[in-house]
């Protein structure tokens, strides 16, 4: 996809099942969520503008955006599962917008293992007293 091609209806009609568009901080949020009015796309009938961010955003049919909830992330996390395989899509924004060719998300935004490890631990000490 060349730069004058870059828009998100282009993007999600160019990508076959669920398109979750990454969005690093709130600057690039608000970025995205003008692009995305000027597109025609709305969250049901509001204005993407007139709603609040968030880091992930999933574009729908019909230009219409929605939150992502829990069981969407969780897809996330595991990149659509077994079974996605060019059924789910991560695309990172801000790579996007830039022009770069790989604008795919690859890395699931979580906790290190080292902190959520010693979180476990002092749960595990709680019930222990």
């Amino acid at each position: 996809m060349n730069n004058k091609n870059r828009t998100l209806e282009n993007l999600r009609k160019s990508h076959k099942g669920k398109v979750y568009i990454y969005l690093k901080d709130t600057e690039t949020c608000k970025r995205f969520l003008r692009d995305a009015e000027n597109e025609g796309y709305r969250f049901g009938n509001i204005k993407p503008t007139e709603n609040l961010t968030d880091d992930i955003i999933a574009l729908e049919h019909r230009k219409r955006l929605s939150y992502v909830g829990f069981v969407g992330r969780v897809a996330w996390m595991c990149n659509g599962g077994t079974d996605a395989k060019e059924k789910f899509h991560r695309i990172d924004y801000d790579k996007f917008v830039s022009g770069e060719k790989d604008f795919y998300f690859k890395e699931s935004p979580s906790p290190k293992r080292k902190e959520l490890k010693a979180h476990i631990v002092k749960e595990d000490e709680l019930w222990k007293r």
